[in-house]
């Protein structure tokens, strides 16, 4: 009788001490699996999509979304174009309107259109395809006006494609390549198709509108001045911009071609850097306006 019940007891030891390992591997395991869905790779950085026509200059729609990443949570601001820069969906200044949480490797959460109210929020969701390209879909649109697109692939930015004349014009420290007129200069120069990125966002933040195009002309007094080229439809706008570091110190409209109408405005620079503006009209020009450059700004005559 007393070895049955020695038996007895050290079976029932046993399964105790069992059942206390098992539920210890459950909790291990439970433990390792939140730990794999909560570590990711790093989000943060700046992402970007086009879609362009064919060879087309100007993209018909630009997507740029720029991630900081905290822990298991992250902020980002997206700025979006459409129209061929029609529609701007974008702010100046720093707004994160895109927040979201880290979930399953993916990230999940909320956004606000630029053009509506920040109260007014749609859902995303963010999946990673590789190392350098993520997905955006837009799972719940907010009401109202958005131009952010549905769905899109989105490479980061330091692995998007430059052209070489972009590569040419952000790798010159000085430049100069007066004397230059309107009237031949697609003929003579060509423009990045894609600016440096600080100058698209002080071009955008100065006049807000879209640096669809960049060329460098000429340096003096250690500022850079460049020609910037807008483009919407049949109209294109051309501004004359001067440049210290990674800021526009002063800027002017200087040609202004339209569709619809046979005037257009001009210009020309001289070698000693003087800038005459033209009302054209076929084959004939109308000196409207001269102006002088120095220490970065452009003087009227």
């Amino acid at each position: 009788m007393r070895f049955l019940i020695l038996s007895f007891l050290l079976i029932l030891s046993c399964k105790e001490n069992n059942a206390k390992a098992t539920d210890k591997e459950v909790a291990l395991t439970a433990h390792v699996e939140n730990k794999n869905e909560t570590v990711k790779d790093n989000w943060s950085g700046e992402w970007i999509f086009e879609k362009k026509a064919g060879n087309a200059d100007v993209p018909e729609e630009q997507f740029t979304l720029t991630i900081v990443q905290e822990g298991n949570h992250i902020k980002a601001q997206y700025c979006a174009i459409a129209n061929n820069g029609g529609k701007i969906d974008c702010e100046n200044g720093e707004n994160y309107n895109v927040t979201g949480n880290i979930q399953n490797g993916k990230v999940v959460g909320e956004f606000f259109s630029f053009f509506g109210s920040a109260s007014n929020k749609g859902k995303f969701e963010i999946s990673s395809i590789d190392d350098n390209k993520i997905q955006w879909k837009v799972t719940g649109a907010p009401k109202g006006t958005f131009y952010a697109p549905d769905d899109c692939v989105l490479v980061k930015k330091d692995n998007s494609p430059v052209s070489q004349s972009s590569v040419a014009v952000s790798s010159n420290k000085s430049a100069n390549l007066l004397p230059i007129d309107y009237k031949n200069l697609e003929s003579r120069q060509k423009f990045a198709d894609q600016p440096e990125e600080w100058l698209q966002k002080a071009f955008l933040q100065k006049f807000d509108l879209t640096a669809d195009g960049s060329l460098k002309i000429f340096s003096k007094d250690n500022f850079d001045v460049y020609l910037i080229k807008n483009v919407g439809g049949d109209s294109e706008l051309v501004y004359l911009v001067s440049t210290k570091g990674n800021n526009i110190v002063n800027g002017m409209n200087i040609a202004d071609s339209n569709g619809d109408s046979e005037t257009t405005k001009t210009f020309s620079i001289d070698e000693k850097t003087n800038i005459s503006i033209f009302d054209d009209t076929g084959s004939k020009r109308k000196l409207i306006a001269r102006y002088s450059f120095s220490q970065g700004q452009f003087n009227k005559k």
